[in-house]
C-alpha cells in the first residue's frame, strides 16, 4: 500500500493522513551498510489543493539502527522533519503522475527521508573511535631488516639526474 491522497476529496477541504508505513512499503533501499531501517515511517500530513497543484505539509519520523562510522557500536537515530512541506504540481513536465484520481505521495516522501539520512553515522559527536590498543595493531618496522632486506623504492629515485 502506497501513500496517496484522492484527488476528488481535495475538492471541498484539506484532507490529512496520519499512520505509519513501512520500509518495504516505502520502497526504501539504503545503499549504507551502516544504516538499517527496520521501523516504520510515521506520518501526519495535510494535502491541500492550491492552484494546479498539491501541497502537502506536516511531520514525518523514522526510527533507524546505525553502527557507529568510528567505534562500531549500534545506536538508534531519528530522521524527523517537522515541519516537513511540498508542492508537487499537477500539470506541466514536473507533474506527478495520477493513478485515476489518485496522487502516489510515496515518491516524494522516500526523496526527502533520504536526503536526511546521517552521511557519516556517529554515536555521539565526541566518539574517539576504537580504543588506542585496538588502531596499533599495525607491525613496527624493524630498522635492521631494512637495511639488509634490498634498496628501497627511494633508493631508485636517487639515482635519475634531473
Amino acid at each position: 500500500m502506497s501513500l496517496s491522497v484522492n484527488l476528488r476529496h481535495l475538492e471541498r477541504h484539506a484532507v490529512t493522513l496520519a499512520g505509519s508505513i513501512s520500509p518495504a512499503e516505502l520502497d526504501l533501499v539504503i545503499a549504507d551498510e551502516l544504516i538499517r531501517a527496520p521501523h516504520p515511517l510515521r506520518y501526519c500530513l495535510t494535502v491541500e489543493r492550491v492552484a494546479e497543484g498539491l501541497l502537502v505539509t506536516g511531520q514525518l519520523e523514522l526510527l533507524l539502527a546505525c553502527v557507529c562510522a568510528r567505534c562500531l557500536k549500534p545506536f538508534a537515530h531519528t530522521v524527523r522533519l517537522d515541519p516537513w512541506t511540498c508542492h508537487l504540481p499537477l500539470e506541466g513536465e514536473e507533474a506527478v503522475p495520477l493513478h485515476g484520481d489518485l496522487v502516489d505521495l510515496t515518491a516524494p516522501v522516500r526523496e526527502d527521508i533520504l536526503l536526511s539520512f546521517p552521511q557519516h553515522p556517529l554515536c555521539e559527536p565526541e566518539c574517539r573511535g576504537l580504543p588506542s590498543a585496538a588502531r596499533n595493531t599495525a607491525p613496527t618496522p624493524d630498522p635492521g631488516a631494512q637495511s639488509t632486506g634490498g634498496a628501497s623504492a627511494w633508493a631508485a629515485l636517487d639515482k635519475l639526474n634531473l
